[in-house]
């Protein structure tokens, strides 16, 4: 028997849909203006779910909203995160225009913001349905306090984010956000920067591992005909890994130091965190990746902000990685935070040495995520790169984890290589000089983290 089916054998039933990269994905991509297929080896034809979407580079036709599109509304409509409007449905024109088995199709005319404006660089994360992950509903409210609304979760939600897609009488609706770490009588607004507040949304009354139950605010009950959409979030509720006990994405709360620092464990390496102060107000949503850079310990992180338009940027704001968990710097003092976080991946065996090992010898030149140095074909975790005659300046290690440079042929301290080299695409290192050395004989290898394979860790002494 081999490792794989010896593991498989001992989750039983669960194997299935036992690993993290089989439900969610961060996807990095360019805009064609046109029709796009991305194939990121999530089922949402056959299991359902929801993509979320944003550009990240200005657009030259304007600000660009974060769109939710989801199987249970269907294909073509879109709600906006920054926005209190209800659906817009484009149908076939725009945006996520279908949903298959291995990914999704994005549909732009290049005269239109959207999640496919030509030449614009572009970020997906993709959430399918699964028990003790993710779920979605939708439901006509009835104006009843103490309304239970059915799901399929299969454990209690960590937090719940809802908002109206129809109605005939609200002209606007925020986004209401149910967190564990705040309670049955509080919300937040992922519009909106305010602080967590008291309110009945939730009819003082906790969410089950079938059902939650809801007030009679218009924003999640109003009994006209008004139709909703929720998002559920697990939380700590194992049902992954070889042995289906394991954690994959974890509700919580941290409070900042006097130093305005918090490290939080989770048990494991997070690659996606969202997070909001909730103990005051003025601040934004932050949502963060670790293909867009969410690196260990040295740099800034990349953020975009749920409840804005604006693009991507890098500011002061430090939060980064480890085994365990991740560590935030640079922010407010004595202040509580709450977040979702997902857990790393991939978290299966690999079956080949080519899903995770691709030595070259020679070097593309490019420098989008379509083009790297070297095309791996799948998200790479270190760079080893040399001159095969010459100069040993070249002579690198690069890991996606601190995006720094560590050169082979010196005893010197690693360096910023992300004005030269970048962590930022999803097949390769890109070179933000072009055509750098593209002209020497250059070999390389690169590597993916993965269980029984490979690891990276960063940490301090």
């Amino acid at each position: 028997m081999t490792l794989k089916n010896a593991l498989v054998s001992a989750a039983g039933n669960a194997a299935e849909n036992a690993y993290i990269e089989d439900v969610f994905s961060t996807y990095l991509y360019t805009g064609n203006g046109g029709t796009q297929t991305i194939t990121n080896g999530i089922d949402l034809a056959g299991e359902g779910g929801l993509v979320w979407a944003k550009n990240r580079a200005a657009n030259t036709f304007g600000s660009e909203a974060h769109e939710w599109y989801d199987t249970v509304r269907g294909v073509g409509n879109a709600i906006f995160s920054d926005s209190t409007s209800a659906q817009s449905a484009f149908g076939s024109s725009r945006g996520v225009t279908a949903f298959s088995t291995s990914g999704f199709t994005v549909t732009n005319s290049s005269s239109l913001i959207g999640p496919n404006s030509n030449g614009i660089t572009e970020v997906s994360w993709t959430f399918r349905k699964a028990e003790k992950f993710f779920d979605v509903v939708t439901y006509t409210g009835n104006g009843v306090a103490g309304r239970t609304v059915a799901h399929n979760l299969g454990s209690v939600p960590g937090c719940i984010i809802i908002k109206v897609v129809t109605s005939s009488s609200i002209g606007s609706s925020d986004w209401v956000v149910y967190h564990r770490s705040t309670g049955n009588s509080k919300w937040l607004a992922l519009n909106l920067t305010r602080a967590e507040a008291a309110g009945t949304f939730w009819n003082n009354t906790d969410p089950t591992d079938t059902h939650f139950t809801l007030g009679i605010n218009q924003d999640v009950n109003k009994g006209d005909g008004t139709t909703y959409v929720a998002y559920l979030f697990a939380h700590d509720a194992g049902g992954f890994g070889a042995d289906g006990t394991e954690n994959v994405i974890s509700c919580g709360a941290f409070t900042t130091d006097g130093s305005g620092n918090a490290t939080v464990n989770l048990g494991w390496e997070p690659q996606w965190v969202l997070m909001k102060i909730s103990s005051s107000s003025g601040d934004d949503w932050k949502v963060l990746d670790n293909m867009r850079g969410l690196y260990a310990p040295s740099q800034n992180a990349a953020l975009l902000k749920p409840n804005t338009a604006e693009q991507e940027y890098v500011g002061s704001f430090s939060c980064y990685p480890n085994a365990t968990g991740f560590t935030i710097a640079n922010t407010p003092l004595n202040t509580t935070y709450i977040y979702i976080a997902i857990r790393r991946g991939p978290m299966k065996v690999p079956e080949s040495g080519t899903e995770v090992f691709a030595p070259f010898a020679t070097r593309s030149s490019g420098v989008d995520q379509a083009n790297p140095m070297f095309n791996a074909g799948w998200p790479v975790d270190l760079l080893i790169q040399g001159f095969r005659a010459g100069s040993t300046s070249a002579q690198m290690f690069m890991p996606r984890l601190t995006n720094n440079l560590l050169r082979s042929s010196t005893t010197g301290a690693e360096t910023n290589g992300s004005t030269a080299y970048s962590f930022t695409g999803m097949l390769g290192v890109l070179s933000a000089s072009g055509n750098d050395s593209s002209s020497a004989d250059i070999c390389g290898w690169n590597f993916r983290r993965a269980p029984g394979f490979f690891d990276v860790v960063a940490y301090t002494g």
